[in-house]
Formats: structure tokens, C-alpha cells, sequence
């Protein structure tokens, strides 16, 4: 599955969305940590149990917007 993630800064955060879940979303200092935690969150809604991750292989994060400040 493929998902088309935007990545905006808010305060001091990076807040990463997927266009696909708009429920979901990861809020961290830096991009990278932002990605991790949207994948997490996604991947929580997919299967409703963090325990099971038989999603998470298949489960792709396209940056398609990167309005987060960095270089």
C-alpha cells in the first residue's frame, strides 16, 4: 500500500499526514521521527492491534509535499 504523506511545520513540530488516513497523523522535532510515527499510527488503524504488524512490509510513505522548513 502506498500512502502520499505531506510534511508541514507547526510551532516547533513537523507534522506528517497521509492524504489516504486523514485521522492519522505523526508530530515530531524532525522529519524523519514525524514519518515513524504516522507509519505507527497508520499502521495502528490497518490492524487495531500495535501487537500485529502484518501490514507494515507493504506499507509505503510518499513524501509528495515537504512544506517543513528543512534544506
Amino acid at each position: 500500500m502506498r500512502c502520499s504523506v505531506t510534511l508541514n511545520r507547526e510551532g516547533g513540530d513537523v507534522v506528517a499526514r497521509c492524504l489516504e488516513f486523514p485521522r492519522c497523523e505523526g508530530r515530531a522535532p524532525a522529519g524523519p521521527e514525524a514519518l515513524s510515527r504516522l507509519r505507527e499510527s497508520v499502521l495502528f488503524w490497518l490492524e487495531a492491534c500495535p501487537c500485529d504488524q502484518t501490514a507494515d512490509a507493504g506499507l509505503v510513505l510518499e513524501v509528495i509535499e515537504d512544506s517543513s522548513g528543512r534544506a
